[in-house]
């Protein structure tokens, strides 16, 4: 693992499974010969000017910052980095505490950065961290961020050095994009023995011969999911169980696990970056759900019993290693019940299992196959040819939801028509009564209990018994949770689930996603809460014309755009990349030295540059659009221009005349195939980017219909973006070309369930933008949404339609967690999308009382005006004006006349 993990002290998340048991690894520092980090405590000051020996500022001329030391009543002498006046746009927009030529790496090793911070008005949110070489601005692998609070608290950074770093050449920095306080002491900087992440949720052993719950299936497929082990998308993962109960037969109790490939009628992953994928299943596992803590060196014993509709059917068995490979074995079996004993050793600290049908190297187009009885077991000196099967507990029991219509997935319902009703299911296998004694609970989107019962009840010998709570959701709308807890024991479960109203299908919506989900399950889910759009990424030059003689083949993005059109998907056609290898010149020696051994990065800088001739990517063009219209009504010019790698990257000499010179060229082709074909042009960064601004002064809005941008968002109060998109605004109008804004990439990320902590989400822009909670998200969605509406932007494309594996992180993707659970962003959306409606349109800010914000829209074809209000600091009180209905962010009407209000926005509803 290379990478960059945070600690943070008030972190803190459920589990997906029942056992809260986890495993920590402790770090030990190394013996040091000296410091890495000159006067931590900022109270040296040889020379009397009030500012910390060793360290000092940095950040542009627009950046107006102070370094003192001051005196803490709790902690003595501490840092404290005041910023007052901030510059945003360029490299060196910081306020900046740092020390250089003091701090050495080496490659390889583990290392803690500890320190103390507490933090004033922070515009923000949150403070940056690195070590930087200074020669060369490469990585070292301490990058990331934290977000401190009024009161001091320690923050701890673990990290793996990526590379070797001289004293000299070093800078360690701490920093802030934006106005605000920060106070800091005792920053230690400490080589560590190693370093593991903790794999969530950890199942412990509390039978030494199984480990795995539900291993018979008596409970149905609960604690079980799929995993295709040869799946290579980075997001179109196997995101569903393909796995069924059968009644019909069995080795062990009345049940087993069914599972079919048929290669005639394949499972499909999508997905349309770089590689565009369509990759058939032909491996297909059921996988247990969480991490089993094991003892690297130790010796285990996987079973299981296993018959198939054919002789010979190849099976694979899998151990999932954390951060390690799979250890894997073939089997075959046939139409008889098999068991299958494998023999490993682990590696790492914790796995999971798998087992399930294999036909990667073979002729055969279909397999099914039934699994029953599985077992993981510590080996004894010898392997038995046999192992007698038992389960982990006696007792065991299981949590669902069922609801007999409309539901989207397992896990999402229609709201308001029949009720969902909440199941325990409980399974005794043993020859005597076992009592079941627990508690359920119900928790709505605030984590409150809304529903609780007592649970006491007998369960004969070797059956199963169900206990059904109906109509407990009746009326209600929004994100629950249900809850089940074992008494006198950690055996906890719980399950999410949402009601919502969907987004009707005849209805354009506002919202959409960067990359369609790779499977058209999820895509469906999506469309329920209004995400409709999908920007697509596969119309690549390079992959449709790949010599200049060549006529042009649509055969591959095509693959991807007519699957979302089945889904009833719209799709934005982004054309991201200017260049193919035969139509650019450039200097491939700098390409190797920034690429290096990474061909990915290699290829995409080749087709980042500038083409000889403009009028072949306006061919490039003409021929896109007019291969897909009119079923694609709207295509997008080139992916994050001049300030990044993607497209005509000014790091190799591009300039902005480069980009509108390709920009006006594909606006002519596009619509030379029709005046109706939209055109999505622009820099696609923050609205403060200076890039965004040359844009505009230079008359970019001539050449597109809608003007783009990006953002990740600070964990800072989203108003403090309200300036930015207002400016933004005004300065398009004042080009002359006043034209809708489209931010087609937005991220905003958050999971109370984390399948690592410390917890990272993607690459680095988007770990920035991860917020501490689902409910700080949503409320943060819906905030943001509001702003950007007021002020010209017509449709967000969050970041990104990706599908993390079984027992991985899923957070990405926003929504949902593995198999279309709902996260609270989903419910808050699926209510945002029927609030915001394209034709709404922005007609006043509310500023009282004191202390509330709020977003006014109309919509001049008659749909109710609507409120998007929230407080700003501390929770308040409003009252109802006549004519108007009050929605909580769920979209449960709050029927009261002065309506309490924090920092969760609500809807205001004029009747």
């Amino acid at each position: 693992l290379v990478g960059l993990w945070t600690i943070a002290v008030a972190v803190a998340a459920g589990n997906a499974l029942a056992t809260q048991e986890r495993t920590t690894t402790p770090t030990e520092p190394v013996p040091s010969s000296r410091p890495l980090v000159f006067n931590p405590g900022f109270d040296e000051d040889q020379n009397g000017d009030g500012v910390p020996d060793g360290w000092t500022t940095a950040g542009r001329r627009g950046v107006v910052q102070t370094l003192r030391i001051v005196d803490d009543p709790q902690r003595g002498k501490v840092a404290r980095l005041e910023c007052t006046q901030f510059e945003s746009g360029f490299p060196d927009s910081h306020a900046m505490l740092a020390q250089v030529g003091q701090v050495g790496l080496r490659r390889g090793q583990w290392y803690r950065l500890r320190l103390w911070a507490k933090a004033e008005r922070l515009q923000t949110g949150e403070v940056q961290v690195a070590i930087a070489n200074r020669r060369t601005w490469q990585e070292t692998g301490c990058r990331d961020a934290f977000t401190p609070s009024s009161t001091w608290e320690l923050v701890e950074i673990h990290f793996q050095a990526t590379a070797d770093l001289a004293p000299e050449d070093s800078r360690l920095q701490i920093w802030l994009s934006g106005t605000g306080v920060l106070y800091l002491d005792d920053v230690e900087l400490q080589p560590v023995d190693a370093f593991r992440p903790e794999r969530l949720p950890q199942v412990p052993w509390v039978n030494p011969r199984n480990a795995l719950p539900n291993s018979s299936f008596e409970l149905g497929p609960a604690g079980w999911g799929s995993f295709a082990p040869r799946l290579s998308g980075w997001g179109s993962q196997l995101f569903f169980r393909h796995a069924f109960v059968d009644d019909s037969r069995s080795k062990h109790g009345g049940k087993s696990l069914k599972v079919t490939l048929d290669l005639d009628a394949p499972f499909v992953s999508y997905f349309d970056y770089f590689d565009p994928r369509a990759e058939v299943v032909d491996c297909l596992v059921v996988a247990s759900e969480g991490w089993i803590p094991v003892r690297p060196g130790n010796r285990y014993l996987l079973a299981c019993w296993a018959m198939a509709e054919e002789a010979d059917t190849p099976v694979l068995v899998s151990v999932q290693q954390a951060d390690g490979r799979r250890i894997e074995r073939r089997f075959t079996v046939g139409k008889e019940w098999t068991q299958l004993v494998f023999s490993f050793t682990a590696e790492r600290e914790s796995i999971w299992i798998g087992v399930g049908p294999d036909l990667r190297g073979t002729p055969r187009r279909r397999a099914t196959l039934w699994l029953d009885a599985l077992q993981l077991a510590e080996q004894g000196s010898t392997t038995p040819a046999e192992i007698s099967y038992e389960p982990r507990r006696a007792l065991e029991w299981a949590v669902s939801v069922r609801s007999g219509a409309s539901a989207f997935g397992e896990f999402i319902f229609r709201a308001g028509e029949i009720s969902p009703s909440i199941q325990v299911d409980a399974y005794n296998a043993d020859s005597s009564p076992h009592v079941v004694r627990g508690k359920i609970w119900v928790t709505d989107f605030r984590d409150r209990i809304i529903w609780e019962r007592t649970i006491e009840e007998t369960i004969p010998p070797q059956q199963v018994a169900a206990l059904t709570f109906p109509d407990v959701f009746q009326g209600r709308r929004g994100f629950y949770r249900v809850h089940m807890a074992e008494e006198g024991s950690q055996h906890y479960r719980t399950l999410r689930l949402a009601l919502v109203d969907p987004f009707p299908a005849d209805k354009d919506s506002s919202f959409g996603m960067n990359h369609a989900f790779g499977w058209s399950e999820l895509l469906r889910i999506a469309h329920v809460a209004g995400i409709r759009w999908w920007r697509d990424w596969s119309t690549q030059w390079r992959l449709v014309q790949k010599a200049e003689a060549d006529r042009f083949d649509f055969a591959i993005p095509k693959v991807q755009i007519d699957r979302v059109l089945a889904a009833d998907g719209k799709v934005v056609m982004l054309l991201p990349f200017p260049g193919t290898p035969w139509a650019v010149e450039t200097n491939m020696e700098k390409i190797r030295a920034e690429a290096g051994a990474n061909r990915y990065l290699a290829e995409r800088l080749v087709i980042a540059q500038k083409p000889r001739n403009p009028a072949l990517f306006a061919r490039y063009v003409e021929e896109s659009v007019k291969n897909f219209w009119p079923a694609v009504d709207t295509i997008e010019i080139l992916n994050e221009p001049l300030f990044t790698s993607y497209a005509v990257p000014a790091s190799y000499g591009h300039t902005m005349a480069d980009y509108l010179e390709l920009l006006a060229a594909a606006y002519k082709a596009a619509k030379s195939v029709s005046p109706q074909v939209r055109v999505v042009g622009g820099i696609a960064a923050p609205p403060d980017h200076r890039f965004v601004r040359e844009f505009l002064q230079a008359g970019g809005p001539r050449w597109c219909d809608v003007v783009n941008l990006h953002l990740y968002p600070h964990r800072g109060d989203p108003l403090t973006y309200e300036p930015l998109f207002r400016e933004h605004r005004e300065l398009l109008r004042s080009t002359g070309f006043d034209r809708p804004i489209w931010v087609t990439e937005f991220g905003l990320y958050a999971d109370d369930d984390p399948p690592i902590k410390p917890f990272r989400v993607g690459d680095a822009t988007m770990t920035r933008a991860l917020r501490p909670n689902e409910l700080r998200a949503s409320a943060d969605l819906v905030k943001f949404a509001a702003i950007m509406r007021a002020y010209g932007v017509e449709k967000i494309f969050y970041h990104a339609g990706t599908c993390g594996a079984w027992n991985a992180d899923t957070a990405g993707n926003i929504f949902f967690e593995w198999g279309g659970a709902p996260r609270k962003m989903f419910a808050a959306q699926a209510v945002l999308s029927r609030m915001l409606t394209p034709g709404m349109q922005f007609v006043r800010r509310w500023n009282e009382p004191a202390g509330v914000v709020g977003f006014e829209f109309a919509d001049p074809s008659g749909h109710p005006g609507v409120v998007v209000l929230w407080a700003q600091d501390a929770p308040t009180s409003i009252s109802v004006p006549d004519g108007w209905q009050v929605y909580d962010l769920m979209g449960n009407p709050i029927d009261l006349r002065a309506v309490p209000v924090d920092e969760v926005p609500i809807y205001f509803v004029r009747k």
